[in-house]
């Protein structure tokens, strides 16, 4: 019946239908079904812009429980409604915002970019200098994950150049704590202490100035992130019981405004500072952090609990076979699959380890090397040198005298270069 209707017809009738939905559950819905109604029988009738405000509730009701494939499907649907709507370009890029946000988590990075770019064009063509600053970010972001990071950078940069001194606070802190973890991760722990502190400054600036819970919030993520990199930066220096402090700081920070995600990269990098101080709480800590990072959908963390917990299993308990060779390979998958080319050198280092230990020196020799091309494309100093420690043991272990020497001066070049010590960076390879 429905389809031998005229649409004139039908549009008519999805607009009684929507207005009977909004005098039955009133002016303000919060049940998900019936955003999900209004939103299906609104996009469907003449008032589009209607339609679409929401189908951004549902997709953001959908997200604040974690349900991210119907948050997903809600944005996208609001995106294709506007996209005929006279007036409505605002809604469009906020709806193509926070679906690229959710594809970016779940691994769709591609797809995620495309609407990031589209997003970036029309802030900078409207000439909204925190709105371009935050796409940039977010754009950056994916770079870095992909192992871009020189595209990292530019976007970075970019981004505080748009927002100039006197640009939002809370995207400046924003831009401040990426430079910050940027630094950290190509070995300069000095730039990524002082990036941090001035994030977590500026961060202090906006919360004096804004009320805005909303804006509160930005500023709580901001600040649980600039403290996570505060701890691994602190860590890398030798200070472990401070870093400790910061990381616990992070989580309790996140986990007090929902921020899940942040919390999963403070639980990440928790697990891999107890290895050493408190073992016990090593593998309860990943746990936890996997858990929160299923919850929130984040497969990139997942991937770095899975690696984790690998290093814990085989190097505190005697489940290495049992447990912590397949959480090594699921770690691999995981990131091979997300194209996270950043993230795919720890895993695979991991393997190298264990297949050592249990003398599978071809198996070792495949996950070093393939680890070694990965981490010299992106230069982390923590990533080089358990590859170059690895294949020099290796190598002697086989009687290449020679080349062991030549691995081994890598490694400790790499340490002078990165001003560390060994024994630092063979504690705590796999900070993020």
């Amino acid at each position: 019946v429905y389809e031998n209707l005229l649409l004139s017809r039908r549009s008519e009738l999805h607009e009684r239908a929507g207005r009977a939905l909004e005098q039955t559950v009133g002016p303000h819905p919060s049940r998900l079904s019936d955003l999900e109604a209004l939103g299906h029988h609104w996009s469907l009738a003449p008032d589009k812009s209607r339609g679409a405000h929401y189908l951004m509730a549902a997709g953001d009701r959908a997200r604040s429980v974690y349900a991210n494939d119907d948050a997903i499907r809600h944005y996208r649907r609001a995106w294709r409604t506007l996209a005929g709507c006279q007036g409505c370009e605002g809604e469009g890029q906020a709806a193509r915002e926070r679906l690229a946000d959710l594809l970016a988590l779940t691994g769709e990075r591609a797809e995620a970019l495309a609407h990031y770019e589209a997003v970036r064009q029309g802030f900078e063509t409207a000439a909204d200098r925190t709105g371009a600053a935050r796409l940039h970010r977010k754009i950056g972001s994916l770079h870095w994950e992909a192992g871009a990071r020189e595209l990292a950078k530019a976007c970075f940069a970019s981004g505080l150049e748009r927002l100039g001194e006197d640009g939002s606070p809370v995207e400046r802190a924003q831009l401040f704590q990426e430079v910050g973890r940027l630094a950290f991760r190509v070995g300069d722990n000095a730039g990524a202490i002082a990036w941090a502190e001035r994030a977590l400054a500026e961060a202090a600036r906006e919360e004096e100035t804004s009320a805005d819970p909303e804006r509160a919030r930005e500023t709580a993520a901001m600040r649980a992130q600039a403290y996570n990199t505060l701890g691994v930066a602190l860590a890398h220096t030798g200070r472990l019981a401070e870093a400790v402090d910061k990381i616990e700081q992070s989580i309790r920070l996140a986990e007090a405004h929902d921020l899940l995600q942040a919390a999963s990269r403070g639980y990440a990098n928790l697990g891999v500072l107890y290895s050493s101080l408190d073992p016990r709480r090593s593998i309860e800590t990943c746990l936890r952090g996997l858990e929160t990072a299923k919850k929130v959908g984040d497969l990139g963390f997942q991937s770095r609990l899975y690696a984790n917990l690998a290093v814990a299993y085989c190097a505190l308990t005697d489940r290495c076979e049992a447990e912590g060779i397949e959480a090594a390979q699921l770690a691999v998958d995981l990131a091979r699959r997300l194209g996270l080319l950043d993230h795919l050198a720890v895993p695979l280092i991991v393997l190298g380890q264990i297949h050592q230990c249990h003398g599978d020196h071809a198996s070792a020799f495949a996950a070093y090397e393939e680890a070694l091309s990965l981490a010299e494309q992106v230069g982390d100093p923590q990533l080089l040198f358990p590859c170059y420690e690895g294949l020099a043991t290796l190598n002697l272990d086989a009687g290449n005298t020679a080349m062991a020497e030549v691995y081994l001066a890598k490694s400790q070049d790499v340490c002078v270069r990165a001003g560390l010590e060994p024994d630092a960076l063979l504690m705590l390879p796999f900070l993020s």
